[in-house]
């Protein structure tokens, strides 16, 4: 059995490290290929050093570019790489450039095609990434669900094959749990061929709950918090990145007079900046005269940023995944942000989403640091820590 998996940006090397493991573990060949859309050794190879990832068989080297530059070059590049190695399916990640391409490249040539996080929806097609999830759950074969709302978003797309503890449902077909085991073999045969859909939980679940325990033994928070001269639960962790915030003027320099404001109140904010925001600040003139309090960083290691957002008071992020790993930590979250993937967060009462504009950023943040989210619910909406293992053990029985 051989899987071609295709990362090349941040999230997807975290979503990845124990995906490969796993696979690894169960004696799946892995072809893993990095596209290079993370180019920066900050946001890259550091990320393969600290989460064990291996080796990349194939390093792409694409590097930046307009969306069309950077996907039509991944395309012309994946399609050499499956030709050669023609896998028995390809495996890909989230909603990024290299997820559409090694998509478009593996659905033109007749590859089988795996989506972790599959089902998600913003529901606003001006974001790219929103294209660029539908795309890929429309062009898979398994479509590997985070939780319940990924789930019925697809089978409101039309998607009626959904798998839930080895059985099918949504047809007349089913199989008795003794044979889950077996289940996605028999289902390809049983089920018309058609894509179907399993809620397997997050991976990035996994990931955070090891590395937080890696971090928790090894004394890695306290080395954090001094680094950075912080106390633990008495500041605010930023993290802005997403095109609609920072290619837009007004946008950015609204959620930066945000920033300020809320620093000149006397929190501490924390800021690692990504190497496009930091560009971003610098050409809107948005760096001069910080606060004190006020700190952008560069970008920081994946450990450490478990370490920041499990000891923050509060995040403000555009991030789905920052947003998600902080739920995992019972950190509550704004979103400057029109919308969530995440609804599930926002409808607990968890996370806020209150768009780009200053006051809204403010006034949540006055709003959430005198709420008492001690003693609130706290739901279950990631599964139990172990989609990496049945992410690879679906895959193990898979057969075109």
């Amino acid at each position: 059995m051989k899987i071609l998996s295709v990362i090349g940006a941040r999230p997807q090397f975290i979503k990845a490290a124990l995906v490969s493991k796993k696979m690894r573990e169960k004696g799946i060949q892995e072809i893993l290929v990095h596209t290079g859309q993370h180019y920066d050794f900050s946001m890259s190879d550091i990320f393969f050093q600290e989460l064990n990832l291996p080796k990349p068989d194939y390093y792409l080297g694409i590097g930046s570019g307009s969306h069309g530059e950077q996907t039509g070059k991944m395309l012309i590049e994946l399609e050499k790489v499956l030709l050669q190695e023609s896998p028995d399916a390809v495996l890909v990640y989230g909603d990024t450039n290299t997820t559409i391409a090694g998509s478009l490249a593996s659905a033109k040539l007749h590859v089988p095609i795996a989506h972790v996080e599959a089902g998600l929806r913003s529901y606003n097609k001006g974001m790219p990434e929103e294209i660029n999830r539908i795309l890929t759950d429309h062009c898979s074969d398994i479509l590997f669900c985070p939780n319940e709302t990924a789930v019925k978003n697809l089978q409101k797309e039309g998607f009626t094959n959904i798998i839930e503890n080895g059985r099918l449902i949504g047809n007349d077909f089913s199989l008795p749990r003794k044979q889950s085991k077996t289940a996605v073999r028999n289902l390809r045969s049983s089920a018309s061929d058609a894509p179907f859909v399993i809620n397997v939980g997050d991976v990035m679940l996994d990931v955070a709950l090891s590395m937080k325990k890696i971090i928790e033994e090894t004394n890695q928070e306290e080395s954090f918090l001094a680094r950075y001269s912080l106390e633990a639960k008495s500041y605010i962790l930023v993290t802005i990145h997403r095109a609609d915030n920072t290619d837009n003027r007004e946008n950015l320099g609204n959620i930066a007079e945000a920033l300020r404001k809320i620093a000149k109140s006397g929190l501490k904010i924390f800021f690692p900046a990504h190497p496009r925001t930091r560009k971003a600040l610098e050409k809107f003139n948005l760096m001069s005269n910080l606060p004190k309090n006020l700190i952008i960083n560069e970008p920081v290691s994946y450990t450490e940023m478990i370490a920041a957002e499990n000891n923050a008071r509060l995040i403000i992020t555009d991030s789905g995944g920052v947003q998600k790993e902080a739920y995992f930590f019972k950190t509550n979250c704004i979103i400057p942000r029109d919308e969530t993937e995440w609804t599930e967060l926002v409808e607990i009462g968890f996370n806020k989403v209150v768009g780009a504009e200053k006051d809204n950023i403010v006034n949540a943040v006055s709003s959430m640091l005198n709420d008492d989210f001690a003693n609130k619910e706290w739901p279950d909406f990631y599964g139990n820590g172990k989609a990496a293992e049945k992410i690879a053990k679906v895959l193990l029985n898979y057969e075109r």
